[in-house]
């Protein structure tokens, strides 16, 4: 009876250790769900023997992130509601689009304000933005054209398709060649724009609703909050490839998946408003998970938007916090 108890009590002891390691490690690989008891009854036994990170799938980087600081405003300028990020990684700057501010407000890598402009240069409701060539390409919420603007804030042309056809642009994405990728909000649909700025086609027919689009080197990623599947693949022809993932409440794991953004090793990190991030392999595998939700520093709150730079932070429009969270990738 004395040996048993003893037994029973090393065993509450390793579970009570793997219970307060785990409480620590908010960024997490998905395991298999096969077998998930014996699975789960190994994994505390390994964690609170060697105290090793759980494996990010069949990659070899860490997939691990560590907070790094906030940027909440301008100068004395707080934020009222990042909406939309991008990393000019040329510049080494990062651009934000603040609709309840109507501004594009632009840092430094390390959140040092830069310059801005808004209302007084025409723009009104910001929605989303990149940077091609030194112009800045903003969609504005109530136009149907995307907006360019130069380094000062002067606006210099319009993109948009030809006549005659209905555009309502929202999250875009830029290719390694120039080519914008446009979610058409009144089609359901992608646009697409070559280097030169003109159209070109589009891709993705028979779509619900579109909240956000990416593109690697030889496929389009666009992202649904409704219907079946919430991510659906194309090659850049428009040839769809395959469709995965879904909400919760239709066989998936996702709330309200908003947009998606593709790292340098080709994972797929996907922003859902109401549980964090996502990263996918390019197959369509969960290898990794950020689900710390709060106001806390450190944790996000109705994030929308995700970007990178060449290094490893990774910036997230934290929109129920009203900043820019920031983050560095652990190796």
């Amino acid at each position: 009876m004395s040996r048993l108890r003893n037994q029973k009590s090393r065993v509450r002891s390793q579970k009570k250790v793997a219970r307060c390691k785990v409480q620590d490690v908010r960024f997490y690989s998905q395991p298999e769900t096969c077998n998930l008891k014996l699975f789960c009854s190994m994994f505390c036994v390994l964690f609170s023997l060697f105290c090793i990170s759980i494996p990010s799938s069949v990659f070899s980087q860490d997939l691990s992130i560590k907070f790094a600081f906030t940027i909440e405003k301008f100068y004395q300028d707080h934020f009222n509601t990042p909406i939309g990020l991008f990393v000019d990684n040329e510049r080494k700057e990062l651009y934000v689009a603040d609709s309840g501010r109507s501004e594009v407000l632009i840092f430094d890598l390390k959140g040092s304000p830069v310059f801005k402009f808004g209302a007084l240069q025409g723009v009104a409701n910001p929605f989303d933005l990149v940077v091609k060539n030194g112009l800045i390409y903003l969609v504005q919420e109530g136009k149907s054209y995307i907006e360019v603007f130069n380094y000062r804030g002067e606006a210099v042309k319009r993109v948009a398709p030809p006549e005659g056809i209905t555009f309502t642009p929202g999250r875009m994405a830029m290719d390694e060649n120039g080519s914008l990728y446009v979610v058409n909000k009144a089609r359901t649909t992608c646009m697409v724009f070559d280097s030169q700025d003109r159209f070109v086609g589009t891709i993705g027919t028979g779509i619900t609703s579109l909240a956000g689009v990416a593109v690697s080197k030889d496929r389009v990623y666009l992202i649904t909050p409704f219907g079946g599947r919430a991510i659906h693949v194309y090659d850049k022809e428009g040839n769809f490839i395959m469709a995965f993932e879904g909400l919760q409440d239709q066989g998936g794991t996702l709330g309200l998946p908003t947009s998606i953004t593709i790292d340098k090793n080709g994972l797929l990190w996907l922003v859902d408003s109401l549980r964090g991030i996502v990263v996918y392999d390019p197959g369509g595998k969960e290898v990794a998970r950020f689900s710390e939700y709060g106001k806390t520093k450190g944790q996000v709150f109705f994030p929308v938007d995700i970007s990178f730079d060449k290094g490893d932070m990774v910036y997230i429009a934290d929109k129920g916090a009203k900043r820019i969270s920031v983050f560095k990738r652990e190796r």
